[in-house]
């Protein structure tokens, strides 16, 4: 009987596994593209990008299933790496799709012990499409709808507790005869094709 269990033990486990390792042209590059990072204890890969050249130490840890090699369903994605001398973090909670963060989450972003950023919403294709995002060290904080990173649409911008409030078009506001840019220059938003 022992070993029955233990045999249904190992069975699934495997279930949880990955299907080996990333293909090469798909792998993150430090400074350059998003792409694969694997959990060497599960062989589950998760998607991550953003991480500035020289990085070093790159691991990742996933906690939930990973049938052909991405991970799926809901669970704790952790993406670390030395840069600088410092210890950096991306760490995601909520669901997954084919390794990317997509669904119900929150992403948060440290260096040492300071939180850089924070993402709480809903996740489509690794980005924050609709909810809440927060740099607190710079004191911004913008809660609405984004595409391609930029806010789309209906949302509020609060910088140190001055609010910016109406509807935003690839990351521009426009507020009277000026411009309030978040995501991308002020420069680019008038008269610029948004």
């Amino acid at each position: 009987m022992r070993l029955g269990r233990n045999l249904l033990a190992a069975v699934a486990a495997l279930g949880l596994m990955a299907a080996g390792e990333p293909p090469e042209a798909e792998r993150m590059v430090p400074g350059g593209r998003a792409g694969w990072v694997a959990d060497p204890a599960s062989g589950c890969w998760l998607w991550a990008g953003g991480i500035e050249p020289g990085a070093t130490d790159i691991a990742a840890d996933w906690n939930g299933k990973c049938p052909e090699g991405p991970a799926e369903g809901p669970g704790r994605a952790v993406v670390t790496w030395r840069s600088r001398g410092e210890v950096r973090r991306m760490d995601y909670l909520g669901d997954i799709v084919h390794g990317k963060n997509d669904g119900r989450g929150k992403l948060v972003i440290t260096e040492g012990d300071l939180v850089v950023s924070e993402e709480e919403g809903q996740f489509q294709d690794d980005r924050l499409v609709d909810g809440r995002m927060a740099l607190p060290r710079l004191g911004l904080e913008f809660e609405g709808k984004l595409r391609a990173g930029h806010p789309q649409g209906p949302g509020r911008l609060t910088v140190r507790g001055r609010v910016f409030q109406g509807e935003w078009a690839n990351g521009c506001l426009q507020q009277g005869d000026g411009w309030v840019a978040f995501t991308r220059p002020v420069e680019s938003c008038a008269g610029q094709d948004t």
